[in-house]
């Protein structure tokens, strides 16, 4: 009888968990949460990463972009932490770093990066 319970439990457990990784309202439950600052980066990342070529004017994407993250701009804006404005701060400091890289590498100036 116990043994039987047991099983009972473990499968209440493993629909819970199933639903926790697959439906969003439990999902925001049960796993930990990220801040307002760290949602945003990743789905930035995420859209961003969903092109290929960004063509001879990546700026002219950009107002694209911030429409697919304007769930997350408004979080970022209804939680208002000076945490997370720092965090902001550390990831473009982050992009800033990687863009000089990035372009001393296009320029052929690998002397300095060794």
């Amino acid at each position: 009888m116990t043994h039987h319970c047991f099983m009972e439990d473990v499968e209440g457990l493993t629909k819970l968990l199933n639903r926790a990784f697959y439906d969003q309202n439990y999902r925001e439950f049960f796993l930990p949460s990220m801040t307002a600052a760290t949602r945003l980066i990743k789905k930035l990342d995420k859209v961003l990463a969903n092109y290929d070529s960004f063509g001879d004017n990546p700026g002219a994407h950009v107002e694209e972009v911030l429409g697919k993250i304007e769930k997350s701009l408004d979080n970022l804006r209804f939680k208002s932490n000076p945490d997370h404005m720092a965090r902001i701060y550390v990831e473009r400091d982050r992009a800033m770093i990687k863009q000089v890289i990035l372009n001393r590498v296009m320029a052929g100036d690998l002397s300095e990066l060794a």
